[in-house]
C-alpha cells in the first residue's frame, strides 16, 4: 500500500505534469483563443449546472456534510481526455462519421483532428481547476469540533502574539536613546533654549541643530527599513499561500500556457533544436501517466478484492457514491444536451465553430462522460475517500457508462443530423 501511495505522488509530482505540459502548450494559442471562446463558456456552464445540482441534491438526499466536497469533485470533473478521443476516434472511421463532415470535402482524418483539438482546448480549464480546487475539494475533512478548537487556539495565539509584541514594543522604546533624544531635540528644544540662551549660546551658535538633524536621517532609514521588512513579509506571506493552492500539474498548466501564448517561446519548444532534446522527453514522460493512473487503480481494487474474500467489511458511503453518480450521468445529461442544442440553433452568428457538426457532439460528448479517472489519484496522494472515490470509479464505468452513454452518442448525433 505504501509503495502505491508512493507511485502515486510520484504521477502527481512528475508524470502528470508533464502530461499537461506536452497536451496544453501544444494546443493553445492566442489564436485558438480567440476562435474557440466558446469552449471555456461551456465549461463554466456545465461547472455551474454540475456545482448547483450537488448542493441542491445533497441536501434532498440529507448527505452528510463531509462527503459533500467527494461528490462536489466526481460530479464536477469529469473525463475530458481518454473516453472522449476513443469516441471521436471511433465515430469519424465509421459510417456514422459522415455525418459530421463540415463540408463536401472534409474527410475522416479532419473530422478527427478537430474533435480531438476541441477536446484538448476543453480538458485545458478543466485541468486547472481539476488541481487547484478539485484537489482541495479531496482533503481529509475536518469536523466541527476540531475546528472550533483550532480556531481558539488560533485566536489564544494571535492575543498571545500581540500582547507580547506590545510588551516588547514598549520595553523597546527606552532603548532607542537616538530617536527620542532627536525627538526631544526638535520638539522641546525651544523651550530650553529660551531658559539657557544666555548660558550656552556660544554652543547653540558653534552648533546650531546637528542632533536633530541626525534623529531625523535615522528616522528615515529606520522607516525605510521597516516598510522593506513589511513588504518582504507581505510577498513572503502571498508566496506561501498561492504557493498552498498550488499543485506540481497546476504549475506545468500555467508554465504551459505561457509557452502557448507567447509566440517567440513556443517556437523555441517547438520548431527548434529544444523540440528534439527537451520537448520530446517531455512528451514522452507524460505519457507514462495515465497507464501509471490505471496500475494504482487495479492495485487498489485488488486491495478490496483481498478484504471481500477475506469477509473483512469495506468502509464506505455509498449515499455519496449513488448521488455522485446519479448526478454525473443522468441529471447532468439532461441539461447539458438542451444547453448544446441552443447554442446550435442561434450560435451560429456569434461563433464559426457553432456551423461545425464535430464541435457540437464534442460538446455534448465531455459534458456527459463519468467521473475523470485521475480523481483516483489525488484521493490516494492525500488518503481521503480512496474506498469512495473506487466504487465510484467501478460502477460508472463499469456499469452505468455503456448504456447511458451510448444514448448521449446516438442523441449528439440526431441533433446534429436535424439542425445542421
Amino acid at each position: 500500500m505504501e509503495k502505491q501511495k508512493w507511485l502515486s505522488r510520484l504521477n502527481m509530482v512528475f508524470f502528470t505534469p508533464c502530461l499537461l505540459f506536452s497536451n496544453i502548450s501544444s494546443v493553445i494559442s492566442l489564436e485558438k483563443l480567440l476562435a474557440y471562446w466558446p469552449i471555456p463558456v461551456f465549461y463554466v456552464c456545465f461547472a455551474l449546472v454540475s456545482f448547483t445540482f450537488v448542493h441542491v441534491v445533497c441536501r434532498l438526499v440529507r448527505l452528510n456534510a463531509e462527503f459533500r466536497g467527494f461528490v462536489t469533485a466526481c460530479v464536477m470533473f469529469s473525463n475530458t481526455n481518454s473516453l472522449p478521443i476513443a469516441v471521436i476516434t471511433s465515430l469519424a472511421v465509421s459510417e456514422a462519421g459522415k455525418v459530421l463532415y463540415w463540408d463536401a470535402d472534409d474527410t475522416q482524418e479532419a473530422v478527427a483532428a478537430r474533435g480531438i483539438s476541441y477536446t484538448l482546448f476543453y480538458a485545458i480549464f478543466g485541468n486547472l481547476l481539476r488541481w487547484s480546487y478539485g484537489y482541495r475539494l479531496l482533503q481529509i475533512p475536518i469536523k466541527d469540533d476540531e475546528e472550533e478548537e483550532f480556531d481558539y487556539g488560533t485566536m489564544t495565539s494571535d492575543y498571545g502574539t500581540s500582547s507580547g509584541s506590545g510588551s516588547i514594543m514598549s520595553s523597546s522604546r527606552p532603548h532607542s536613546p537616538i530617536l527620542f533624544s532627536g525627538r526631544s531635540s526638535k520638539y522641546g528644544g525651544d523651550a530650553s533654549r529660551t531658559t539657557s540662551v544666555n548660558e550656552t549660546s556660544g554652543l547653540l551658535s558653534s552648533f546650531p541643530a546637528l542632533p536633530s538633524d541626525a534623529a531625523d536621517d535615522q528616522l528615515q532609514q529606520d522607516d525605510q527599513l521597516s516598510m522593506k521588512t513589511h513588504v518582504k513579509r507581505k510577498m513572503a506571506t502571498w508566496a506561501r499561500s498561492i504557493h498552498q493552492f498550488m499543485t506540481p500539474p497546476l504549475y506545468a498548466a500555467f508554465l504551459a500556457i505561457a509557452v502557448g501564448l507567447i509566440p517567440p517561446l513556443k517556437q523555441l519548444m517547438y520548431d527548434t533544436f529544444v523540440h528534439a532534446s527537451v520537448t520530446l522527453a517531455i512528451q514522452s514522460c507524460g505519457k507514462a501517466a495515465v497507464p501509471i493512473i490505471l496500475v494504482c487503480l487495479g492495485a487498489q481494487l485488488t486491495d478490496i478484492l483481498e478484504k471481500e474474500m477475506q469477509q473483512q467489511e469495506t468502509h464506505y458511503n455509498r449515499k455519496a457514491v449513488a448521488t455522485a453518480i446519479s448526478i454525473r450521468m443522468i441529471l447532468a445529461p439532461l441539461v447539458v444536451i438542451p444547453i448544446v442544442l441552443a447554442f446550435v440553433r442561434y450560435g451560429s452568428a456569434y461563433a464559426g465553430v457553432a456551423a461545425d457538426p464535430v464541435f457540437s457532439v464534442m460538446m455534448i460528448i465531455v459534458g456527459c462522460t463519468p467521473t475523470a479517472i485521475n480523481l483516483v489519484q489525488i484521493s490516494q496522494v492525500t488518503g481521503a475517500f480512496e474506498d469512495e472515490m473506487l466504487h465510484l470509479l467501478f460502477w460508472s464505468y463499469g456499469v452505468v457508462c455503456v448504456p447511458v452513454f451510448t444514448l448521449v452518442v446516438f442523441a449528439a448525433l440526431n441533433i446534429v443530423d436535424t439542425f445542421l
